[in-house]
């Protein structure tokens, strides 16, 4: 008899598949100052060490397309990718500002989210992958 659940499983760590190993880790160690895990680094691989309570999130692509202001006219998956990293900062209006003294384009923001309680800033990684740095708004949206 099968069993009535799948085993468990735990969400271990979104890998993200580089085309330049350097570049992209100086981009997130220099630029975005994620933390290396110690002893990490080397090419071909290297990991930064997460938050507590790191999530996987779902949400449809076209509507973050819309979101970030890609999505204009006919959808094309290619505005977003298929997928968005997402880090949380204190200051998103802060960190903006650094990313744009590291002359690091941005896509959108920072801007209020009020349906989401978040004020954003988008923008894309040397690959292309979408990046969403986010603070908690002050006071949550009304329900």
């Amino acid at each position: 008899m099968p069993p009535r659940r799948a085993p468990k499983v735990e969400f271990s760590r979104t890998r993200l598949l580089v085309k330049d190993f350097d570049r992209s880790w100086r981009f997130y160690r220099d630029v975005l100052g994620l933390t290396p895990v110690p002893g990490h680094g080397q090419p071909p691989y290297g990991e930064f060490r997460p938050a507590a309570g790191a999530m996987v999130s779902l949400f449809e692509r076209k509507e973050m397309a819309k979101a970030v202001g890609l999505g204009t006219g006919r959808y094309n998956p290619r505005f977003t990718g298929r997928s968005a990293l997402i880090l949380e900062t204190a200051d998103v209006d802060a960190f903006a500002r650094w990313l744009k003294r590291k002359k690091v384009r941005i896509l959108a923001g920072p801007a209020d989210r009020p349906v989401w309680g978040l004020r954003t800033v988008h923008l894309q990684d040397p690959d292309g992958y979408l990046i969403e740095l986010f603070s908690n708004m002050r006071s949550p949206p009304p329900r």
